[in-house]
């Protein structure tokens, strides 16, 4: 039998007997009015959806059809459920049933499309959670939307503009090892059997041919291998990514394309952070982790500090002007003198999306004379190496049947 002493309070005896398991659980909402940080730790990943994967298109289609609902005044946990019956595939509807699932125990918006990070990177998340503590949710879904289409279809035209260099380039290696394992062959039987005498062009171009007619697989292995170490253990260690990343933007032709599509993106992403009410300080920061060039985010990583020691983007810029050309330095620095960064940035983002198109509709009018040139290298060879025996034999059957 307990003791005065020993005996619980009232009141405490009754929050124990009346507080719900689940509430432990949830954050309360007073999270969503809470002022947009950027957390270096990854978001927490939901568990695998029912049916396979999401497609970006998906997503947008998703978000498509959650701006009209919500346009139309329906509620947001509503168009959620709806959302979540509606779709095609097995996963959109898994996905959308989650999120509606998080925010109808309590959590805002934010917090449900943070737990897919594969579908929702940190600066969608971080729109929707301003967005949803100044009320605009959907004016930022609105141009979240035309975000994503404009880099849909940036991303879209420069694969489009790498298919065409590679189907030539697989014409030709197929040239030349349909060359080296039936033409050259053929040639160098005809040749034994009237025992004609080769010259050493001849001899040198056999020999090369009949190297390549046997070890062609390995060039293609030695690519394949190459492409997976580079991808799954050289850009694992940072300094090496970076110093990778500084490369591509030197490549003749296709470095200019990436360089002018990191600008794009860098700009794009800036003006829609900046345009939703966010601080300079988070905006530089999550345009940092948006970035997939390693070079230009370092960039970024040094506005950033400049910013927070209270002075401008322009000392950081101008230092890296082999990366940001001098001219979108000087448009950033007017835009932010003159307050007016976020229109400036979406300027040049249009200027230099514009550029792109222009230098992927002339890549392959650029490659095409140089493949061109290269066949024509080989089939000159080809000519002095086969056709001149060839006609060295055709002398001596000549003088053989006189």
């Amino acid at each position: 039998m307990l003791t005065n002493a020993e005996k619980p309070a009232g009141p405490i005896k009754r929050v124990r007997r009346k507080a719900p398991v689940a509430e432990t659980a949830s954050p309360p909402r007073a999270v969503s009015s809470v002022s947009v940080e950027v957390s270096a730790t990854p978001p927490p990943s939901a568990s695998r959806l029912a049916g396979g994967s999401v497609r970006h298109s998906d997503i947008t289609m998703f978000l498509r059809q959650l701006i009209m609902l919500l346009e139309a005044g329906t509620p947001i946990l509503k168009s959620l459920r709806s959302l979540s019956e509606r779709g095609e595939k097995a996963a959109q509807r898994s996905l959308v049933a989650d999120i509606a699932q998080h925010v109808e125990m309590g959590n805002p918006l934010w917090q449900a499309f943070e737990r897919h990070p594969r579908y929702f990177d940190v600066v969608f998340v971080n729109l929707i959670k301003a967005s949803e503590a100044s009320g605009t949710l959907v004016t930022v879904l609105q141009r979240v939307v035309g975000n994503r289409d404009r880099k849909e279809a940036l991303r879209k035209r420069v694969r489009g503009a790498m298919f065409y260099p590679v189907i030539l380039l697989l014409a030709c290696f197929g040239a030349i090892i349909f060359i080296a394992r039936v033409v050259i062959p053929e040639f160098e039987d005809m040749f034994s059997k009237f025992n004609v005498e080769m010259p050493a062009l001849t001899r040198y171009f056999m020999a090369a041919a009949k190297i390549a007619g046997t070890f062609w697989w390995l060039g293609i292995l030695a690519i394949v291998a190459a492409a997976v170490a580079y991808k799954y253990w050289y850009v694992r260690n940072p300094l090496r990514r970076l110093t990778a990343d500084r490369l591509k933007l030197r490549i003749p032709i296709l470095g200019s394309i990436l360089r002018k599509t990191a600008i794009v993106e860098l700009c794009r992403t800036l003006a829609l952070l900046l345009r939703s009410g966010l601080s300079m300080m988070a905006t530089l920061e999550l345009v940092r982790n948006a970035i997939t060039n390693r070079a230009v985010a370092q960039t970024l990583q040094s506005m950033r500090d400049s910013v927070e020691r209270g002075e401008g983007l322009e000392a950081p810029l101008r230092a890296s002007s082999d990366i940001i050309p001098p001219i979108v330095t000087d448009m950033l620095v007017t835009g932010e003198e003159s307050g007016r960064l976020d229109s400036i940035a979406e300027q040049i983002a249009d200027t230099y999306e514009e550029d792109v198109n222009i230098a992927i509709a002339t890549i392959g009018d650029a490659l095409q004379p140089i493949l061109t040139v290269f066949i024509g290298v080989l089939v000159i060879l080809l000519m002095l190496a086969v056709f001149v025996p060839l006609i060295t034999m055709i002398d001596q059957l000549g003088a053989s049947g006189a």
